[in-house]
Formats: structure tokens, sequence, C-alpha cells
């Protein structure tokens, strides 16, 4: 390994520990349950993050998240009139049989003369409809395009023009479409219809051949257990799948951005808690003996875990480290205890590399954890030698205790207290419940400047908003039956809809002001510089959007959404107003001759961009943190050039340059009827800029990059020509890809995520040849070969409804079908449709999902899952997603509703026993769909449920909603109605009683709207003390346990085969499960 203490450019944090904050606490220190009562004034829910409540940034997780999104609208009863009579209905068959031989027998003198007739007229009949179940009628799907045309094709304009038809499919008049093979030649049983438009299909296996197949294994590799039943392969159970048997495993590599060398990373020998640094030449060198090691690579021992020990010698159990900008020192947490979804609670310790000492940092592990946040200092300027690196004072640390800020000069020497005024009710750089749920989804709120000589912090102050508390009944996260006579209540500061938000003010203290005055041994007050937003007359022509956000209670009531440095002396800082209907970027000057001619600790920027989304029919401004200077990993470049993400002139997400840091008119870099997911990297070396995008469709990830703009040259780039992206990701299949560069640029992670078995790899980007395989998950594919895998096949609906600038609305659809599926209509199965829905969001990817309840309910249940992504949901463009604003919940539920009418027209669903279930935004949306249209449903599932919006946070409900005062019809129209549909449907309602996020309230005012109603024979189930992941002491398996039971209670057997003689109305018999006849 080359010299590892020159000194690069910024701070490392590592992932390897990251984990939702809403999970239950892994370790909680025994002496603190009866020493350190919970807090009257914010105490969290620890709780833990459900696969099943997906939150969207992104990724979706990303996609996908636990944050509710709001849904719903008005004109649910006429909607629920539309698709009825959309719903193509016809008489039964036994029914037109018996009519027939009436007719036949009064038409003749003698019944044995009418009995012949009816035989006659009969027979032929029924062959005809016998053969018609297996064969198509009309004219086949049109087949998606190439993958390999991802930027020239246009799947929206392919399917605008066709609409679902409204008049019989079939001669006969029966409503059923019929179906056709389930393979590629077929059209996966759609051949039948038009609105089906297949998008590709994820094979699934029943046998040891078609496994062997299906994974790439020799068919002798694929060794199995026989099932109780005698099958080839063993069918998934509830332990298989949430016991983690099909998960992935995956790579703790994470680049170290502090070593000066390219393609550096770290990674962790977690049984001995050894730390190492370790190059990718070395690495693959080491694995496979090819190529050569860089003439600076090698593999070091930086941090032996057995040399990390408290103040009585015991070694440290840490659980995530950051690196100092030299490497010389190690931050340690340990103690973690979740707070929020992202936020923690920690013990902080400082290691000496060198002199192998550690040392605690804030109030030491005498006193329960209160360190919410730590980071080190970038260096002032990159070393060029060891000597050089030994000769600079040591880096500087900022961390936050009790939400007040300190900063450590240089590691070693004392912490400074920068903010005297942190409480309960008071931020500083971390941010409320509010700001980390909705805004930033981080556990920090404050950012160095590129050099680390400044600092710049949110302090969010919660004094006026209300409480909203609620109880703990049992105080132990993980013993059942503790529950305790008078209860302790969790107050949490929670802004709703038309009250109170929390007040930001952005502040700055100059870290070299700390560091010359304790150098000095003088006692420092940091001064704390306020940046103030420009009055209407500063900066850009004023406009509307100026007199919105400069008012009294528009600058009181703003929200900061990003804060961005684009060099070392000019910040970008977003804001928009509460409702998120405008938007401005205002730019402050800190360099020292801007600050000296501040009005004294006043900073007053300059408006360099602006948004107003009631102008350009956007709906609204997303809080996303989407800004990337070019200079982020190369300051020498001297620009204030930055790229951003913003729609497009044809109303798609796309790639955007600034050239300066003034510049309000963006050059894009990209175009097409496709999004960008995320920007990865900014190489402005090899000019280039890498970025996630959902092509060829919106269900898939691939990453890209192309050829950044001469930002040397002086002249304005006007006239950019955009070029096709260049993929870096395999585009010739279906897939799901994320990306991770070395920050150096010269390497880059490929992470595939599905929908084969997920792996990893380290690629070259000067050399493409260079590959290293991190994790090939090698055992897991063989494991999965063991196991039944249905198949998922993604389509595009076609619905009779229209967007905004009258072309068809298509729906993304996701349909699991059991592993011995039969596409011939002779078994008729159940269909549980999915939904979450909520604005941005995203449900239906192909990423790998093996280990998944519903893969259990397709496999063993024998029923299909059907997963839907309607109308206000993400990645199809700025009219699909922002045609849902103001008018939540009818919009999405108009959607679900045709959609599952749609489906159950096909050959093989029982269109008796069709049902809706859903997670946070999802649960409402189920409601809602069942408040518009329960004659398509006969079962429903809400969990943790929205059930009125005034009950919801603020920040989340009026970028969507607006004001509850304006928007009043918008509010009790979205609101969940309960009426007769409900009675007529089966339904669960479960929550958690300790949901911080979704009020138990929702579910308190769903189950008085039911008995207002009187509707009775619905099942509600609560878990004692759960948060919105419904995880506490077990809850999460048995609430899928108790889904199960009321699916198959409700249902019964899955796939029902139809009798040769069902058309004389005798009841079709199970399908044998796995096993075709």
């Amino acid at each position: 390994m080359a010299d590892t203490c020159r000194v690069p450019r910024a701070s490392y944090d590592s992932q390897a520990t990251a984990s939702d904050a809403t999970m239950d606490q892994d370790e909680k220190l025994e002496r603190y349950r009866d020493t350190y009562p919970e807090s009257s004034a914010i105490y969290p829910p620890n709780q833990t993050s459900s696969p099943y409540t997906p939150r969207l940034t992104d990724d979706l997780e990303d996609g996908l998240g636990t944050q509710l999104d709001d849904d719903e609208q008005v004109g649910l009863m006429q909607a629920d009139r539309d698709a009825r009579s959309a719903r193509r209905r016809g008489a039964p068959v036994w029914s037109m049989m018996a009519s027939k031989k009436r007719a036949s027998m009064y038409a003749g003198c003698l019944i044995c003369t009418g009995v012949v007739i009816g035989f006659v007229l009969g027979l032929p009949l029924l062959q005809w409809l016998s053969s018609n179940t297996s064969t198509s009628t009309s004219a086949s799907a049109t087949p998606a395009p190439s993958l390999a045309d991802s930027f020239t094709a246009d799947k929206t304009d392919a399917l605008s023009s066709l609409h679902a038809s409204s008049t019989a499919s079939t001669a006969s008049g029966e409503w059923k479409q019929s179906a056709s093979p389930d393979t590629a030649a077929g059209h996966y049983a759609f051949s039948n219809t038009s609105v089906f438009q297949v998008d590709f299909q994820d094979a699934g296996w029943n046998t040891f051949a078609q496994a062997a197949a299906g994974t790439g294994l020799d068919i002798d590799q694929v060794s199995s257990s026989k099932s109780k039943s005698g099958q080839d392969l063993m069918p998934l159970d509830m332990d298989t799948v949430f016991g983690g048997t099909l998960s992935p495993q995956s790579s703790d590599l994470t680049w170290c951005e502090q070593d000066p060398d390219q393609g550096v990373f770290s990674h962790v020998d977690w049984a001995k808690r050894n730390i190492w640094l370790e190059d990718v030449t070395h690495a693959r060198h080491q694995k496979t003996g090819l190529g050569k090691v860089a003439s600076f690579g090698g593999k070091s021992l930086i941090v032996q875990g057995k040399n990390v020990v408290d103040d009585r010698g015991r070694m440290l159990d840490w659980t995530s480290y950051k690196f100092s900008p030299d490497v010389r020192w190690v931050l340690f947490f340990t103690t973690e205890t979740n707070q929020w979804r992202y936020s923690k609670k920690s013990h902080l310790w400082l290691h000496n590399i060198a002199t192998q000492k550690t040392v605690p940092l804030g109030s030491g592990p005498r006193v329960p954890p209160k360190v919410t946040f730590a980071a080190w200092a970038p260096a002032p300027a990159p070393a060029t030698s060891a000597s050089a690196a030994a000769a600079q004072d040591a880096p500087s640390i900022a961390f936050v205790e009790d939400n007040n800020l300190f900063v450590i000069p240089r590691a070693g020497e004392p912490a400074v207290q920068v903010t005297q005024d942190g409480a309960a009710t008071i931020f500083n750089a971390v941010p409320d419940w509010v700001y980390e749920e909705e805004v930033y989804g981080s556990d920090s709120v404050m950012w160095f400047s590129p050099r680390g000589t400044k600092l710049v912090f949110l302090r969010l102050d919660e004094t006026e908003v209300p409480v909203y508390e609620f109880p703990r009944y049992n105080p132990d996260p993980y013993r059942s039956g503790l529950t305790t006579p008078y209860q302790n209540m969790t107050r949490m500061k929670y802004p709703k809809p038309g009250f109170a938000n929390p007040t930001v003010s952005v502040k700055m203290i100059d870290l070299d002001e700390i560091r010359d005055a304790t150098r000095k041994g003088a006692s420092v007050m940091p001064t704390q510089y306020t940046l103030h937003s420009p009055v209407s007359d500063k900066g850009k022509a004023t406009n509307e959007v100026d007199r919105v956000l400069s008012s009294d209670a528009g600058a009181k009531e703003r929200l900061v959404t990003e804060v961005k440095w684009v060099s070392d002396t000019d910040l970008l800082v977003k804001e928009t107003d509460r409702y998120s209907d405008v938007m401005r970027i205002v730019l402050f000057d800190l360099s020292p001759q801007a600050k000296a001619s501040a009005a004294g600790t006043q900073v007053v920027g300059q408006v360099v961009r602006r948004q107003d989304a009631r102008a350009d029919a956007s709906g609204w401004i997303r809080a996303a943190q989407t800004i990337e200077p070019l200079s982020h990993h190369n300051l020498s470049i001297g620009s204030t050039a930055y790229l951003d993400i913003v729609v497009s002139t044809d109303g798609y997400r796309h790639l955007a340059y600034y050239e300066t840091a003034t510049s309000d008119k963006p050059v894009f870099l990209t175009r097409g009827r496709w999004e960008i997911a995320e920007l990865k990297h900014v190489d402005a070396k090899r000019g280039r800029a890498y970025f996630i995008a959902a092509t060829p469709t919106p269900a898939l990830r691939n990453a890209y990059y192309v050829e950044l703009p001469d930002w040397k040259t002086t002249s304005k780039p006007t006239r950019y020509t955009v070029k096709q992206p260049v993929a870096i990701t395999d585009v010739s299949k279906p897939g799901s890809y994320d990306v991770s560069f070395d920050p150096k640029g010269a390497y880059y992670v490929v992470d595939y995520r599905g929908p084969d078995v997920p792996y990893q790899k380290v690629v070259g980007v000067d050399d493409p040849k260079f590959e290293l395989m991190l994790e090939e998950n090698t055992l897991l594919r063989q494991i999965s070969s063991q196991y039944v895998k249905p198949s998922s096949t993604f389509y595009q609906l076609v619905l009779n409804s229209t967007l905004p600038d009258g072309s068809a609305t298509v729906v993304s659809v996701k349909e699991i079908r059991p592993h011995d599926f039969d596409a011939s209509g002779a078994t008729k199965y159940p269909v549980l449709v999915r939904v979450y829905g909520g604005p941005d969001s995203q449900l239906v990817d192909a990423r790998w999902n093996r280990a998944d309840w519903h893969q259990y309910v397709a496999s063993t249940l024998g029923y299909i899952v059907v997963v839907v992504d309607g109308r206000g949901t993400g990645f199809k463009g700025q009219l699909y997603r922002s045609c849902v604003a103001g008018n939540l919940g009818h919009l999405e539920a108009q959607d679900v509703a045709e959609a599952a009418s749609l489906v159950s027209t096909l050959g093989y669903v029982d269109s008796r026993r069709i049902g809706l279930w859903g997670w946070s935004y999802g649960g409402y949306l189920t409601a809602k769909t069942i408040e518009l249209a329960s004659n398509v449903f006969s079962l429903a599932v809400s969990v943790a449920p929205v059930t009125n919006w005034l009950f919801y946070d603020s920040v989340y409900t009026e970028r969507y909603l607006k004001s509850p005062i304006t928007n009043k019809h918008g509010y009790d129209t979205a609101a969940v109605h309960v009426n007769t549909r409900f009675a007529k449907t089966k339904y669960l309602l479960m929550q958690g009683s300790a949901d911080d996020n979704v009020h138990f309230s929702n579910s308190a005012h769903m189950l008085d709207l039911l008995t207002k109603a009187k509707v009775r024979g619905f099942r509600f189930r609560m878990f004692t003390d759960s948060s919105h992941s419904v995880s506490t002491r077990g809850a999460y398996r048995e609430l899928f346990e108790e889904m199960t039971a009321f699916l198959t209670e409700t249902w019964g057997a899955g796939g029902k085969r139809e009798d040769k003689n069902h058309l004389t109305g005798k009841k079709g018999r199970p399908a044998l499960h796995n096993s075709v006849e």
C-alpha cells in the first residue's frame, strides 16, 4: 500500500451499519432500563423497518420507504358507476344453455323432439366454447420495443392510442378474455386483448430442468430435498421467506475517499473488528491471480480491534466508524440506539491509530447515548507528502449532543460548544422529526465547505409545533407480557396541516476562526452568521415567487430543502413555501470580503433561480437534494458550475448543466420520454456525469454517462448537442442496477439487484476489461434452485381514462403467477392486488424478490399477485404524477379499480376472488378503492393507513393537498368515507399502537366510522407498542401470518380447476398445487 498518511480532500462516512431507524434496537444497555426513564419531552420509538412499507427518494430503495404518501379525492361515487359500466359482464354459460334448451322444448310438440333438438344444437356450441378457452380469437399484444433501443423507443407513444374495448371479447358473449400460452410466443397469456402490453417476464420454474435453465446451473447441481407432496422442488414456506434463506449477501466494500490513491477501499473483519485498506488491483490479484498490482497497491491493516478499548481495557463493540481525512484517526460509534427513521443516539469515541489510544467524546459512556451525529471536517488542503501531512494540524471534528453543536478544532483537543440553546424543541445541525422524515431523509443538516474552512447548519425551532403523544404499554422492547399499570407517554412535536411548522434558519460558523483562537490558547465563543433570504428586490427580477417567500408569514413558514457548497466560499440554498408551490435558489457569497461588508452577523444572499409550480403545472416542488458541483472531487478546476436534475420542456426529469452559480438557464445534457432516477458521480477530470435512469421501462434501472460541456470556456454553452447516453450496465436484458464510484473516478462497483440472483463486481473506467467479482451469491443461486419459483410478468395496462394532454392512462403492472401456472383458462386463480400509489413513488420494480411474502402467496397459496402503479406514481413524467395534486385518492383509486377489473376478465382469473392490500399510503389507497368500487373486490387489507389527511404531517400533506383552508373540499374528499361498500367486502385493518409516522388515531378514526356505518364482520388487529413498521416483539411476521389466515379463510384454496361438465353449473375443484393435471 502506498503512503496512506497523505491527506486527501474529504471525510469518509462508513455505511457498514446503515439501517432504518424504525428498527428494534439490537443492543440496549440493561443498566439504563431502570436508571434512565423515557424522556417526557421527546423519546424515540425503537422498531424495525419493513420491506413492505416503501418510501421513495429513490430507492426507492427506494425505493420505496416507510413514509406515508397522501392520496384521495372527489367524485368517488361517479367513478364507481363508471367502473361498473366499464366492466364487460355476460350471462353465465350454464344460464345461456338452460335458456336454449327451454326454447327448443317449447318449439316442438313432443318432449323427446325437444331433447333431441336441444342436444343437436347444444353439443356444437359446447365444443366451440371449450376450444375457445385455450385459443386466441383476436390480435396479439404489441411486443415491447427492444431494450437495446432504450433511448429511441417511445413506449408511451406506442401505448397511448390503445384503449380497453367496451365490447364482449368472444362471439359467445362470455365476458372472460381467453388465454394463450404463458410464453413469449403466446404473449404470456394476453393474446385476446390489446390493452395488456408485455414488457418482459422473469420466468419461474417447477422442475429440476426448469430450475437449472433458470439459474444457469447444471442439472446435477440443482439438488433438492423432496417436498412432502413428493415433488422435485421444495415449496416456499413462511420460515424460508422470513428466515433469510433466500436473502442475498452483499460485500461491505466502501470506497475510501480519504486515501489519495485511486481504487482504495476499506472493509471490516467483523469477527475481530479489524479494519483493512486495500486497492482493487491487489484484491483482484489475491482472489484470481490475474493482472498486476498497481505501483501504489497493496493491503494494510489500519485498525486492530483488540487495540480499540475503553478506559477499563475492554474491547469496544463498535458498530460504525469514520476515518479522518489523513487516515490517522478514527471515530467509533457504540451503543447505537435508533431514534426515528434515520437518526440514532450513540456513544462517540476517538481512536488515534499511531498511539492506539481511544478516548470518549461528549458526555461519555457513563450516561445513556446522547450523540446524534459526528463527522470529520475536510482537510484545508491536500498534503503532497507524508512529511507535509505530519506538519499539518490534526483534523477537526463536529458533533451534536443534546441538540447542541460542538467543534473539536484539532483531534485530541477539548471540544468547543458552538450553540447553547439546544433543547427538546431546538435542533442545531440535526433535523427534527418532520425534516428528517419528509425533507432530507438523513440524520444531519450540517455541511462543511469543501476545504473545511466553514460549517453551515440548520437551526430548527419547534416551540410552536403542537405535541402529539402516545402510550408505551410495555417498556421492554423484547419481552412480552410486561405491561405496566401506568403507561409511559412518548411525546413528540409533530406538525399537522394548518398548524405551525418548525421555524428554520441557516447558520454559518468560521472554523478557521475557532482554530486560530484555540491555537493561541484563548477561550472562544464562535460567531454565528445568519444567512438571510433576500427581500424581493434582491437578485433576479422580482416576481410572485419572491412575494410569497419574502412576506413575513412566508419567511417564517418556508422550508429549506437543499444546501450545497459549489466552491469553498459560494453556497446555494434552496427554499420553498410551506405548500411546496414556489421555489427559489439563493446564492450566498461567504468569502472574507463579503463577510466583512455584511451587516454584523447577517448575510443576505441573492436569488439565482426560481420555479412556480402553480404556473408550470408541475403540481409541487419536490424536496430532493439533486445539485452536484463539478468541483466536488476536484477543487482545482476553480469553477462554480454545477449539475441538477430538473424537469425538461417535454415534462421529464433530466440532467441539466448550469455554467456558474448565478446561472438560471439550464443546458440539458439528456432528453427523452424517460427519467433520471439519481445522479451518481461527476468526473470533471474525464468530463463525464454518471447517472441511474428508469429505462428502457420504468421498472428497470440502468447506469449511463454523458459527456460534460467544456466548463473552462468563458462563453456560455448555449448550443449543446444532446447525445445518446452511454450505458455502463447491460441493457440487452431486463435488469435493475445501482453503481458506486471510487471518488477518484477510476473504478466503480456494479450492484446488480435483480430480477436474477444479485451480484456485485468492480469494473474499471479507463480499462473496461478490469473486473473484480465481489459477491456472486453462488450459494444463494443453488439454494434458490431448490425451491419452486413463481414467474413475474411485467406489463403496461391501458385504461379508458386519459392524462391532461389527452393521451391514454397506462399503468405499470407486475403479475406474480404460481410456479405451476395454468394459462389455459381451465384453472381459475384468485388475485391479490398490492398497492402503494403515493405521489412520485414506485412499487413495480425488477429487483430480486424471492425472500418476499408475495412469493409465498403465489407459490404456496396458489394465488396470483398483481402489483399496480397508477397515476400519481413516479418515473413516467410530470403529467402522470402531477395530475393527483390537490385531489389525492380519487384518480389513484380509479386506476386500481379499473386495472383490477380488467385483470378479472382474463380467462385464468376467478373474478369472484379479487382482493386488495397495502401498507401506509397503500393501506389508505386500499380503503379509498373499496369506497369507490367494492364490487370488484371481495376482500381488502389496510395496514397502518391514513384515514384523514388532517391527521398526517404538514410537510408531506400540504405538498400535495395544499392548505386545508383554501382546499377544504380536497381534504374532505381525500378522507376515507365508510359507506355500504365496506359491508360488502371482507375487511382487515391492522396497525401498531406506537406508530410515530401514521398515528394510531387514523385507525381509531376508521373504527369510529365503521361503527357509525354499522359495518360488522370486519377484522381489526392492533400490535402493541409497534411503530409504523409493525415489528416489536415479533409483530412483523405475525402481521403476515394474520394476513395469510385472512386470505385462506376467506378464499380457500388457490387455483380451482373447472370440471369438464362445468357448464352445467357444478362447482369447480381446487387445483392440485405443485402439479399439472
